[in-house]
C-alpha cells in the first residue's frame, strides 16, 4: 500500500489548514471503509489523510430547536440503524443505512462517507432525498447549507470544494402521519451493492396523500421523480401506481455493469418502484 501522512486535527481551523496543504493530495477520512481499499487498489493516491471524525459536532445525533434531526457526518451506519431517536420520525434513513454493507462494515462506515463517495448506488441518499434533507458544509469562511437534491453533481462528484468539509445533515421533521419505505435489489440479500434502490414517502395532505419518490443506482446521481410523485398524489389505484412507476423510470438512465445489464435495470426500476409504493400503502392501511 502506498504510504501517506496521517493527521487527526482537533479543530476545524487545524483541519482547514491541513486540507489546503500546497502541492499535496489531501483526502479527509472518517470510517475509511472506502478510502483504505481504494488506496490498496491504487484508486486513491493520497499524500496526506486527515482523520476528521473527532472534530466537534461530527459525531452528533440530536434534535434541533426547530424539531429537525441533525446527523453528524461521522455518525456510523449502525448508530442510525439502532437509534430510537432516528426511528421516531426518520426511520426510512435507518432502513437505508441497514442495507449498506454488512455488520462489520456498518460499525465503521459513516453517513458522511456514504454520501461524499457519491456512488450512485449508495443506500442513504434516496432516504435523505425523500426526507428533504440538507447538507451542512463547513468552510473557512463559514457554514453553508445545500439541499440534497443539489449535493450530487455526477458519479463520484459532489458540490464539495477543495478545503471544505461535510459537517452533517439537517433533516426536517416529517409531517404527522408520514410513512416511508426503502427497498433495494441486489445480487445478494445483504452486503452487496445496489442494482436498484427506491425510497418512497407519503404524508396526509388535503384529504389525500402527498408523495415523494427517490431512486438510486439507475442514474449518474440519486434522483427524485416528481412526475411519479404528482401522479400518486392523485390516487393509488392500480392503474395509477403503474403510471407512476413508468414515470419514475423516465428519470433514469441505467447502465450495464458487472452487477446488471441496463435492460434488467430498466425492468427492475418499474418493479421496485411499485414494491416501494405498495410497502408505503400497506403501512398506511395498518396505521
Amino acid at each position: 500500500m502506498r504510504p501517506f501522512d496521517y493527521y487527526r486535527p482537533e479543530s476545524f481551523e487545524e483541519a482547514f489548514h491541513l486540507l489546503a496543504l500546497p502541492d499535496k493530495t489531501v483526502i479527509p477520512m472518517a470510517g475509511a471503509t472506502d478510502l483504505l481499499p481504494g488506496v490498496r487498489d491504487e484508486a486513491f493516491a493520497p499524500d496526506v489523510v486527515v482523520d476528521v471524525k473527532g472534530l466537534p459536532g461530527l459525531r452528533d445525533l440530536k434534535v434541533l430547536e426547530d424539531g429537525a434531526l441533525f446527523v453528524g457526518a461521522a455518525v456510523r451506519m449502525n448508530e442510525l440503524v439502532h437509534s430510537e431517536l432516528v426511528g421516531r420520525h426518520w426511520a426510512v434513513l435507518a432502513e437505508g443505512a441497514g442495507w449498506m454493507g454488512n455488520e462489520q462494515v456498518r460499525n465503521r462506515a459513516t453517513i458522511g462517507g456514504n454520501c461524499c463517495t457519491a456512488s450512485p448506488a449508495a443506500d442513504t441518499p434516496p432516504a435523505l432525498l425523500v426526507l428533504e434533507a440538507s447538507a451542512v458544509i463547513k468552510t473557512i469562511q463559514g457554514d453553508r447549507r445545500v439541499p440534497m437534491t443539489e449535493f450530487f453533481t455526477g458519479p463520484k462528484r459532489t458540490v464539495l470544494q477543495t478545503g471544505e468539509l461535510l459537517a452533517g445533515f439537517e433533516i426536517p421533521q416529517p409531517p404527522l402521519g408520514t410513512v416511508a419505505r426503502y427497498v433495494k435489489l441486489s445480487r445478494r440479500k445483504k452486503g452487496d451493492l445496489t442494482i436498484v434502490g427506491v425510497a418512497a414517502l407519503a404524508y396526509p395532505q388535503d384529504g389525500g396523500y402527498a408523495w415523494r419518490l427517490a431512486l438510486g443506482a439507475v442514474a449518474p446521481t440519486p434522483v427524485r421523480a416528481p412526475k411519479a410523485e404528482a401522479l400518486l398524489t392523485k390516487g393509488h389505484a392500480a392503474e395509477r401506481i403503474e403510471q407512476a412507476a413508468s414515470a419514475a423510470y423516465s428519470f433514469c438512465s441505467p447502465i450495464s455493469d458487472i452487477r446488471a445489464s441496463a435492460e434488467y435495470r430498466t425492468a427492475m426500476v418499474i418493479a421496485m418502484t411499485k414494491r416501494a409504493i405498495q410497502g408505503v400503502l400497506e403501512q398506511l392501511e395498518a396505521a
